[in-house]
């Protein structure tokens, strides 16, 4: 294994401790989280915050972070020649469907929400920027992981029989997601049923290389009550010709080189 900082690597470390659910965390919190002395991560945070990656409440209560880590972030998609065309065919699937549409890749076992559009229907739930769920749950995740090898799967979801859920509908066997995956492959898009929230379906349909191999998604989501199946057929329709018209713009675009079939927004499976 090539060398590495350990100072860096738990700089970076504390940085992930920050999440959606808790946005704010004391010095302790994050020791306990780090499981390093409180004066080790006292010097890491002193770093950061000089370097504007955390920043302390006015309290004083407690870090969060800080303005350059956001400008950073946001360098992931401005940094890709075609974060356009994805902006551009979620608006049209708002346009065509009036449902939230969603642009997302696949980090490990989970489905992270790059971008989204929001819907024009009275009731709607938004999935956030930055937002992590299981990948199982969701028809962005069905539509990615219907497209890879069995090997790729494991790397991706391991090979634990049971799989984390949101809510009482969400698939929590590796057996139940391997027939889930081998239905979206027949019906050639991903769909899930309440299985992130309650009330929430949605349809998807996977980003594909030159080769084929899956590297983002897109989908819609609804309030799909009472359910309706012809509709919900429909929409996938419509899911599914955007997905592949920019699969094709992505194979076309000259300046697009060899990171298409890389996979441009690929994130590596985990090793199991």
């Amino acid at each position: 294994m090539p060398e590495s900082s350990k100072t860096v690597r738990n700089a970076l470390t504390l940085l992930n401790c920050f999440t959606r659910s808790r946005p704010v965390l004391n010095t302790s919190e994050l020791a306990r989280q780090l499981k390093l002395a409180r004066t080790s991560v006292m010097r890491l945070l002193v770093t950061l915050e000089s370097c504007g990656y955390v920043e302390k409440l006015p309290a004083g209560t407690g870090y969060r972070i800080g303005l350059r880590a956001f400008e950073v972030g946001t360098l992931f998609l401005a940094a890709n020649p075609l974060s356009f065309v994805l902006l551009r065919a979620l608006d049209e699937l708002v346009a065509n469907t009036q449902c939230t549409a969603y642009f997302a890749i696949l980090d490990r076992d989970d489905i992270v929400i790059l971008n989204y559009r929001e819907g024009t229907l009275p009731i709607r739930f938004i999935w956030q920027v930055g937002d992590r769920l299981p990948c199982q749950t969701t028809a962005l995740g069905k539509a990615m992981l219907a497209h890879m090898p069995a090997e790729e799967i494991d790397r991706h979801i391991g090979r634990q029989a049971r799989l984390r859920g949101l809510t009482a509908k969400s698939i929590r066997t590796r057996a139940a997601l391997l027939k889930e995956i081998e239905k979206t492959r027949e019906r050639g898009w991903g769909l899930a049923r309440e299985e992130s929230h309650a009330g929430l379906t949605a349809v998807g349909s996977a980003i594909l290389d030159e080769a084929g191999r899956p590297i983002a998604a897109i989908s819609i989501s609804c309030l799909d009550y009472p359910p309706n199946p012809d509709r919900l057929r429909k929409f996938a329709a419509v899911v599914q010709r955007t997905a592949r018209d920019v699969s094709r713009q992505i194979a076309e675009y000259t300046n697009y080189g060899s990171a298409a079939s890389r996979g441009a927004w690929a994130i590596p499976p985990k090793v199991s």
